[in-house]
């Protein structure tokens, strides 16, 4: 899945979607690769937080950092906090990582 996610980063980062006729990211990978709602919104937002933070590519492939976590970790992490923060996440389900994110 990380690697998955490093690739959809690059494809992000150049709009490759604009070239396949998708006004989005979230577009292209819900119609095109037939996502959920919530499959292409948590790859979107890992996508963004991928190229934002490449610190979260190594905790993602090792499988510290979950897909479903990412969505909160991206509300809270900053540039300033991202040491601290980005291991707050790690081994943690869907509602452990949003309530990190309410304490933080």
């Amino acid at each position: 899945m990380a690697e998955f996610l490093v690739a959809l980063a690059e494809f992000d980062r150049e709009r490759l979607w604009l070239q396949l006729g998708h006004a989005s990211l979230f577009s292209y990978l819900h119609h095109d690769l037939q996502l959920s709602n919530a499959a292409a919104h948590y790859r979107k937002v890992a996508a963004g937080l991928i190229q934002k933070f490449p610190e979260v590519v190594e905790p993602l492939r090792q499988g510290k950092l979950c897909l479903t976590s990412v969505a909160d970790l991206a509300r809270v992490i900053t540039p300033e906090n991202c040491a601290q923060v980005l291991p707050r996440f790690f081994y943690r389900s869907k509602r452990e990582a949003r309530e990190v994110a309410v304490e933080i």
